[in-house]
């Protein structure tokens, strides 16, 4: 009939809801990488003030807050 099930759908699920459907395992993993690619975008904007501002600990953490870390 043309139509799909997923159940999964990362565009419509809430952080919370993706995160009770992941393993322990994955849950880190992402959590490891979502660190990861934290510290690079902060480095690259560090390394690049003249272009994205200076931040401070308090924007840092601010930015860090909207994603749950």
């Amino acid at each position: 009939d043309g139509t799909f099930s997923f159940k999964y759908s990362p565009g419509k699920l809430r952080g919370n809801q993706y995160k009770s459907m992941m393993t322990k395992e994955e849950l880190e993993e992402e959590q490891r990488v979502q660190r990861e690619q934290l510290a690079a975008i902060f480095r690259l904007m560090k390394e690049k003030s003249d272009t994205f501002g200076e931040m401070s600990e308090g924007d840092m953490k601010e930015q860090l807050r909207l994603y749950d870390i």
